[in-house]
């Protein structure tokens, strides 16, 4: 499955990208979140709970940031693995902040995202409804965190 959008933000580049890489708050801003933790400047790791369908369970997750352009350009890779079904999660995202106005940044995101196992036969419908909607709520509660204020994605 592929994601990508924009999101404008009333935020500096700098401030974004000081956002996404201080833990706490970013875990605040993803739905699901049960624990999320920070092993080292490119590392972190945490479980999401998460309900797809019918079935409901948590991926124990590791993410990884591959390549850096402060503050502007990130890769990051994300693999986990689902408790209740043993299926599989591997996705990259690259995240682009501009600043298209002053005091202004624009997120643009191009996610990548493959599911193996029992949740895979699910389909890809439903999988995206589910991701989709997370996104959503992570980007309003992402605003809502930057610019003290909720809002459209």
């Amino acid at each position: 499955m592929n994601f990508d959008g924009k999101l404008v933000l009333d935020r500096t580049c700098p401030e974004v990208w000081d956002f996404l890489l201080d833990v706490e708050r970013f875990a605040a801003c993803v739905p699901g979140v049960q624990h999320f933790k920070k092993l080292d400047e490119h590392t972190f790791q945490g479980t999401i709970g998460a309900a797809v369908g019918p079935i409901s369970g948590a991926f124990n997750f590791c993410a990884s940031i591959l390549e850096s352009r402060p503050p502007h350009e990130m890769l990051a890779r994300l693999e986990g693995t689902d408790s209740a079904t043993k299926s599989k999660l591997e996705g990259k995202i690259a995240l682009t902040l501009t600043e298209p106005a002053p005091g202004q940044t624009e997120l643009a995101y191009n996610a990548t995202v493959g599911i193996q196992g029992r949740l895979a036969i699910l389909g890809d419908m439903i999988l995206r409804a589910t991701a989709t909607l997370m996104l959503e709520q992570f980007f309003v509660r992402l605003r809502a965190e930057l610019e003290g204020k909720s809002g459209k994605t």
